[in-house]
């Protein structure tokens, strides 16, 4: 079976990840505990000197370690239909258009947290989503993660792992995305293309002899209450 999987930050969504545009947000309207911001930055800085740079923050979600889930979802939903998806790039949803009528199946990949990614495709609409799933426990986020983070090599081994679940044929699909740790689940596929690149991931395309496209992002929208949202749950 044929899929093509799309990236979401800085590939669908250009701007910028979507994540960090949440916590911006919460922290511009004061809408985080000093606890946890606290616990964000010195999980951060163990993780980066224990594990490099790239994994320092990209797992790391103790700023939401327990804070109840509901007025998270529902800040988040604010944000998706406020801000991120006005924001997707008309190129990219055109792009999703072409390869549905062409009878390719959607999947969603995205690094970003399920209550951001989970929303996004509802308009999307994708046959399959991929996004970092978070640990719940009463009602509450503990600020770890539920199964692995997709970043990194750590897509290749999702993508894997779903082959004979999804039928996935590899030769036959494409893959969208704009970072270089992506390079390594991009040469999984028969055709990959490279969407606002890294300086990194636009060299290593040219080698691959892979596309290279830039998707403009759309006006984006002011956010609105969202951070008072928060506050007042």
């Amino acid at each position: 079976m044929r899929w093509a999987v799309f990236d979401v930050d800085g590939t669908l969504f250009p701007p910028s990840s979507m994540e960090k545009t949440f916590i911006l947000l919460m922290l511009r309207k004061g809408a985080l505990p000093s606890r946890n911001i606290f616990y964000y930055f010195l999980a951060g800085i163990y993780r980066t000197f224990s594990a490099g740079p790239a994994e320092g923050f990209k797992s790391n979600k103790y700023y939401l370690m327990n804070l109840p889930v509901r007025p998270i979802h529902q800040a988040a939903l604010h944000l998706i239909n406020q801000s991120i998806w006005p924001a997707i790039s008309k190129t990219g949803k055109d792009r999703i258009s072409l390869y549905r009528k062409k009878h390719y199946k959607i999947l969603i990949m995205s690094g970003s947290p399920d209550f951001l990614t989970y929303p996004l495709c509802r308009y999307l609409n994708p046959d399959y989503t991929i996004a970092a799933d978070l640990a719940v426990r009463q009602s509450c986020f503990t600020g770890k993660l539920k199964g692995l983070h997709p970043y990194g090599k750590r897509k290749t081994l999702l993508l894997q792992r779903l082959k004979d679940e999804l039928a996935i044929d590899f030769e036959q699909s494409v893959v969208f995305a704009n970072h270089h740790a992506d390079y390594d689940h991009m040469t999984l596929f028969g055709e990959a293309v490279a969407v606002n690149p890294t300086p990194r991931l636009e060299a290593m395309a040219h080698i691959r002899h892979w596309p290279v496209e830039k998707w403009e992002e759309e006006m984006v929208r002011d956010s609105g209450n969202f951070g008072s949202q928060l506050k007042n749950k």
